[in-house]
């Protein structure tokens, strides 16, 4: 994945508004050890005429697809978002919770001085998602191995994820320790409905 990231004829498109390739980490998602078996590409689009036409014309795109074992489409619809990615919101879009799926999206930047405070806690908590109900899928992902730091969750409803949020204890103490600690210096939330989900194989 390394070998496209900054291929001008990836991330030079017309109608393309955002883009990142993401690598994963292994077990949790967290391990400063990679998952060399699974990456991310997270798009924005001026419209779906010029997202279709990348997948049919970009010969980039179509040389990773044919690399891949497996892919997974998802497709969504930003509902609240707070933050910035790169100095910017990507995700930015009026909409309101459609009463189903949901995919949540946070994403910061660690301050280098707080490394070690950061990864020894959120390696601590960071299974307290597994097997929360509701929770259908979880996986860190970044741009950098901790250092720029993501995660991918998808939720059966918005009602579940608020569950697991405001009443994990784990959780909970994570968000506080990153407050008091100011361990990010940019950091972003999304909550989105799940407007196409399709696997591909």
């Amino acid at each position: 994945m390394g070998a496209y990231t900054f291929n001008k004829n990836l991330i030079n498109f017309s109608g393309l508004k955002f883009v990142k390739l993401l690598g994963t980490g292994s077990k949790d998602g967290f391990s400063v050890i990679p998952d060399f078996s699974s990456y991310l590409i997270i798009s924005s689009w001026e419209n779906d005429h010029f997202r279709k036409k990348f997948f049919e014309e970009n010969e980039i795109i179509n040389e990773m697809i044919s690399k891949s074992h497996k892919r997974t489409e998802i497709k969504i619809d930003p509902y609240n978002y707070i933050g910035s990615w790169d100095g910017i919101n990507p995700f930015e879009n009026e909409s309101s919770y459609k009463e189903g799926k949901i995919l949540v999206l946070t994403r910061a930047r660690v301050r280098l001085n707080k490394l070690i405070n950061f990864f020894i806690n959120t390696s601590l908590a960071a299974k307290s998602i597994y097997n929360k109900k509701g929770a259908e899928y979880y996986k860190g992902v970044g741009e950098l191995p901790i250092i720029e730091q993501a995660t991918i969750s998808i939720w059966e409803s918005e009602q579940f994820m608020k569950d697991y949020a405001y009443s994990d204890k784990n959780h909970i103490e994570i968000i506080k320790k990153a407050r008091k600690d100011d361990w990010y210096s940019e950091e972003l939330f999304v909550r989105s409905n799940v407007t196409y989900l399709k696997e591909f194989k």
